[in-house]
């Protein structure tokens, strides 16, 4: 099997028949119309399922699958991470990226000091903001251009020019 990268997380059970909800970890919903077939990493374990449907909720996903048919079934794949192969994933444009091609790049400075490794991202609203982190050390990287100056998935580096105060 190809390497599998994450597009949500099942956050809780919904409804009678099974149905969960998914917080995306993608750029848009749509990345779930395509989607047929999904694998779910729950502890250390990663198991295949096919999608009955899903359909957009809020900014969530609301999703039911082929043998989950119960709340109680839902439950169980709380928390659990919901995978597609990798080659399965669509082109973006140019300067957009998958979370996934994001988390664990490293971060430095334009002037070269390194800050960190991208370990999370928090959607705003407004903006994603990437969390950094050095050891005890976290920062919150806000993603705008006066801030993110390149983006380099090849070298899997981020470089920014940190606005004062940023990484005090």
């Amino acid at each position: 099997m190809s390497s599998l990268v994450s597009i949500g997380r099942i956050v809780k059970s919904r409804g009678v028949k099974g149905e969960f909800i998914v917080l995306p970890l993608t750029f848009s919903l749509e990345r779930f119309d395509d989607v047929y077939r999904v694998y779910i990493k729950l502890d250390d374990e990663i198991k295949e399922f096919t999608i009955e449907y899903s359909k957009p909720y809020g900014r969530t996903v609301i999703m039911k699958l082929r043998g989950i048919n119960s709340p109680e079934d839902a439950a169980t794949l709380r928390g659990g991470q919901l995978m597609v192969p990798e080659e399965e994933s669509p082109p973006l444009p140019d300067g957009v990226y998958y979370y996934y091609q994001i988390i664990g790049l490293k971060v430095f400075t334009v002037e070269g000091v390194y800050i960190g490794e991208v370990t999370d991202i928090i959607e705003t609203g407004s903006n994603d903001v990437y969390v950094v982190r050095d050891g005890e050390k976290e920062y919150l990287i806000p993603v705008i251009r006066d801030v993110i100056r390149e983006i380099d998935i090849r070298k899997k580096r981020i470089i920014i020019s940190p606005e004062a105060g940023l990484l005090e």
